[in-house]
């Protein structure tokens, strides 16, 4: 499909402004940052500019979320489909590119953990937008659990926690870029991979190749 100019322009405005938004999320928080702030960072001269594209700060977020989490599992399923069909194999590509798009887009998964997170903490759930249907690469991967627990000694913890705590370690140490010291982008992941094993299986197991 062939863009108009108008279409073209606006959506780049529009990606100009999840962009801003990004940033100025990131150094000052949700709460912390105004429509007006995100005006003046995007570069337009009045917020009619940004209303044409979102109603609120809050309907901005959530497509801000949509938008990270469609790239995050356009990378990973595009990793899972490449892969090695043996379960284990699967689920270290799974992996092994969820934790490499982390690492390399710090910010954006930053953003997307605390965003749900916080929404947890204060209505008590998930947003609306994640629980109406996890992202495919998490329903695989929950799939593959249930295919390891056939043939690996996966502990014997409710898959949706297995998959929640291995996401929270891997968040931890993505955030927080001090939690492995001055290791490099491949220590990181590898360290995290075998952190992941070491929480999935109740003995060892070695991260394939």
């Amino acid at each position: 499909m062939v863009l108009t100019d108008s279409e073209k322009h606006s959506s780049h405005s529009r990606t100009l402004i999840l962009q801003s938004a990004l940033q100025l999320f990131s150094i000052r928080g949700y709460d912390g940052t105004s429509i007006d702030d995100i005006r003046q960072m995007a570069g337009f001269k009045s917020k009619a500019s940004l209303y044409t594209h979102f109603k609120n700060k809050e309907e901005l977020a959530s497509a801000l979320l949509r938008d990270i989490l469609i790239e995050r599992d356009h990378v990973v399923m595009s990793a899972y489909t490449m892969a090695d069909p043996e379960p284990l194999q699967k689920f270290v590509a799974i992996a092994r590119a969820f934790i490499i798009w982390g690492v390399s887009h710090r910010q954006e998964y930053a953003f997307c953990f605390l965003r749900v997170q916080q929404e947890i903490l204060i209505q008590g759930k998930a947003p609306s937008y994640v629980e109406e249907g996890l992202q495919p690469s998490d329903l695989i991967l929950l799939s593959l659990l249930q295919e390891l627990r056939r043939e690996y000694p996966v502990r014997p913890i409710a898959d949706y926690a297995l998959f929640s705590m291995m996401i929270g370690m891997i968040s931890r140490v993505i955030i927080d870029q001090a939690a492995f010291g001055p290791a490099n982008q491949e220590t990181k992941v590898e360290q995290m991979l075998e952190a992941c094993f070491g929480l999935l299986f109740s003995q060892p197991v070695p991260v394939p190749t």
